[in-house]
């Protein structure tokens, strides 16, 4: 970390604080995420760990709020065998921690990532979880089953021709009878495709023909049916939505993110609050946000 960011901790220490008052007071869904990453801030912080900055300023960025909320509510009532496919880890620290697992295997093809999450579990010691650095297409050639299996925020990532879609169908069949496979995924109100100038994860291959690299793709109604989950027996059982409230806001983030850089998120649970709620169906979303989707196997 530079000096000039140092010097100006204890100020971004205040403005997240304010942030998050401002937004827990006016009922920000989600919020107790922002809690619990907090708490584990402080706890690393105790353990003299660097990353405790990342969970004591932001440890829940953007629309995760809203993505973490909704996976906990469809989460299975009785703990069982779960199946991480390369969310944020943050999740599931919060079900691990408050006992609604029997063991989590998390899976993640950025060994990178692996790692980081790796010495906060053992730093933090919490128990339950265990952690493997491949892909989900490894799931076609084993026959482990869960009870259930979440991916967040992660699909719409996947680069290949319709390999969102066959990821899918993959976590799906890894599923035991009655299990449920949670997903969300980022929707605007046309479907298209995001590239960027590098690699951000590490894991998205060659350029494409316009010599930018695949960063994510936004889906919209149609293709979340016609494509994403038609290959599965059956649709989804719970499907909700949530985005900003005037068209423009989310855009207008990612370029303030992309120039100013992390600093600029620390504010993200006022930005949340003011600029975004959950909408009834995608017909009543103005603009981009994004749909959670659990679907249940049939017992």
């Amino acid at each position: 970390m530079k000096v000039h960011d140092l010097l100006l901790l204890p100020y971004r220490f205040a403005s997240a604080f304010a942030s998050a008052q401002y937004a827990a007071k006016r009922g920000l869904i989600g919020f107790e995420f922002h809690q619990f990453g907090r708490r584990l801030g402080w706890a690393l912080l105790k353990a003299g760990r660097r990353s405790a900055l990342q969970y004591l300023l932001r440890p829940v960025s953007s629309t995760r709020y809203f993505e973490f909320a909704f996976a906990r509510s469809v989460l299975l009532d009785l703990p069982g065998e779960f199946l991480d496919v390369s969310s944020p880890s943050l999740f599931s620290l919060y079900v691990a921690k408050h006992g609604k697992a029997s063991s989590i295997l998390m899976i993640n093809p950025d060994c990178t990532d692996v790692g980081h999450t790796s010495r906060v579990i053992r730093d933090l010691s919490i128990n339950g979880i265990h952690l493997d650095c491949r892909g989900v297409e490894t799931l076609a050639t084993r026959q482990d089953r869960y009870d259930c299996i979440w991916s967040i925020s992660v699909v719409e990532h996947i680069p290949y021709h319709q390999g969102d879609a066959e990821a899918v169908r993959l976590m799906y069949d890894a599923l035991r009878p009655g299990g449920r496979l949670i997903l969300t995924v980022p929707v605007d109100r046309l479907a298209w495709d995001e590239y960027r100038d590098t690699d951000y994860y590490g894991t998205q291959g060659a350029p494409s023909g316009n010599g930018k690299i695949f960063f994510q793709r936004f889906y919209d109604k149609s293709r979340i049916y016609e494509e994403l989950i038609a290959r599965l027996e059956h649709g989804p059982s719970v499907v909700c939505w949530f985005g900003e409230i005037t068209p423009g806001i989310f855009a207008d983030y990612i370029r303030q993110w992309m120039r100013r850089g992390y600093w600029y998120t620390i504010d993200d649970p006022r930005h949340m609050v003011d600029h975004y709620r959950e909408f009834n169906s995608w017909e009543d979303m103005p603009g981009a946000g994004v749909c959670g989707l659990m679907v249940e196997k049939p017992a």
